[in-house]
C-alpha cells in the first residue's frame, strides 16, 4: 500500500539547446538533445520518492514512444505505476523546451493524454495516507466537479488531502479564481500555492492576510511558496518564515514540485511542519541549480546527506 498517492501532469521535456533557425528545407545541427521527465504529478512523485516515501501516481498516459520512455524512466524512480493506466492509441503530452542564446525559455506543448485524463476508480479505493492533487487544473475535464467529487470521497474515507495550483498570471481574476477554488480549499488538509498564486485564489496580498483567508476557508496548513525568498508555514495558529539558500538559478522549473514532494516525504516520514517547509527549500534550492526538473534530485549523494541530516534515512 503506498503513503503517498499523486495525481497530476506526467509528460515528457525535450531540452533543444540554442541554435540558428534552419533555412527553408534546410537542417541545423545542435550538440545534444535531452528527454527529462517532466509535469508537476511526475516531478512530485520523483522527488517524494527519492527521498523514501512509498509513493503511486494515479491517471492516464499515452502508449506512444514517450509514453513507453516516461513509465520506464518512473517506474527506475521506485513510482508504483499500478494506478497510471495506459491509453491506447493515444500520445504522451509533450513539451519542446525552447532556448535561446540569452538563456531565455519558450515552451511549444502537446497535451495528449492529459487532454482525456481521468482518475481510475482505484485510485479512490486505493488505502493512502496522504493523496496529493499536483496542478488539477490542468487535468482537463478532471477540473472542476470530477476534481471536487474525488475530494470528497477521499475525505469521508478519512485521507489527508493535499493540493498544489496551477494559477497562470494571466489567468481569472481573483474573485472568478477564487470561487473555482473554493469548495476544494474547504476540504484541503494542506496546500502549497506560490505567492503570486495564493493573492490570485484568495483576492488577499499579504501574507498575513492570505494565510488567515486560506485557514478561514477550512485549510489546516497553508505553506506559501516564495522562490529565492524561501517559504512560509502556518498551522493551528502558529507561522514560521523559512528562508532559501541564496544560489545563482539556472532553471527554475519544477523547484515547486520539487518543494512539494519534498515536504509531504518529510510529512509521512513524521517531520513537523517547520523541518517539512526546510527539507522543501532546500530541495526547491538544489532543483534550480541544475537544468530539467529532476536532474539535480538524482544526487545520491546529495540526498542521503539531506536524509541523515533531517533523519528520514
Amino acid at each position: 500500500m503506498p503513503e503517498l498517492i499523486i495525481i497530476g501532469n506526467c509528460c515528457a521535456d525535450i531540452y533543444i539547446p540554442a541554435h540558428q533557425p534552419p533555412p527553408p528545407g534546410g537542417i541545423e545541427r545542435i550538440p545534444q538533445v535531452r528527454v527529462e521527465i517532466g509535469g508537476n504529478g511526475a516531478n512530485t512523485a520523483v522527488t517524494a520518492a527519492r527521498l523514501g516515501a512509498s509513493t503511486a501516481l494515479a491517471g492516464v498516459l499515452g502508449d506512444d514512444l514517450f509514453g513507453c520512455h516516461l513509465r520506464q524512466a518512473l517506474e527506475s524512480e521506485g513510482i508504483d505505476l499500478s494506478l497510471l493506466e495506459s491509453s491506447e492509441g493515444t500520445g504522451a503530452p509533450v513539451t519542446l523546451v525552447l532556448n535561446d542564446a540569452t538563456g531565455e525559455r519558450s515552451f511549444v506543448h502537446h497535451g495528449g493524454s492529459n487532454d482525456a485524463w481521468e482518475l481510475p476508480p482505484a485510485a479512490i479505493e486505493t488505502p493512502c495516507r496522504v493523496f496529493h492533487m499536483a496542478a488539477p487544473e490542468i487535468l482537463g475535464s478532471f477540473w472542476g466537479n470530477p476534481c471536487l467529487d474525488t475530494a470528497h470521497s477521499l475525505k469521508k474515507a478519512g485521507v489527508q488531502l493535499s493540493l498544489d495550483f496551477f494559477v497562470p498570471p494571466d489567468g481569472p481574476a481573483p474573485s472568478s479564481a477564487g470561487n473555482a477554488h473554493g469548495a476544494l480549499l474547504e476540504i484541503a488538509d494542506m496546500v502549497f500555492p506560490n505567492e503570486l498564486e495564493a493573492r490570485l485564489i484568495t483576492g488577499q496580498h499579504t501574507i498575513g492576510d492570505i494565510l488567515a483567508c486560506l485557514h478561514d476557508t477550512g485549510v489546516s496548513l497553508a505553506v506559501i511558496k516564495r522562490g529565492a525568498d524561501g517559504a512560509v508555514v502556518s498551522w493551528d495558529g502558529n507561522r514560521e518564515d523559512i528562508p532559501a539558500a541564496g544560489v545563482d538559478a539556472i532553471d527554475t522549473c519544477g523547484a515547486g514540485d520539487n518543494f512539494a514532494g519534498a515536504f509531504l516525504a518529510g510529512w509521512l516520514k513524521g517531520l513537523d511542519p517547520v523541518e517539512c517547509t526546510k527539507l522543501g527549500c532546500e530541495m526547491g534550492t538544489l532543483c534550480v541549480q541544475q537544468k530539467g526538473a529532476v536532474t539535480a534530485s538524482s544526487n545520491t549523494a546529495k540526498l542521503e546527506e539531506l536524509a541523515g541530516r533531517y533523519g528520514i534515512s
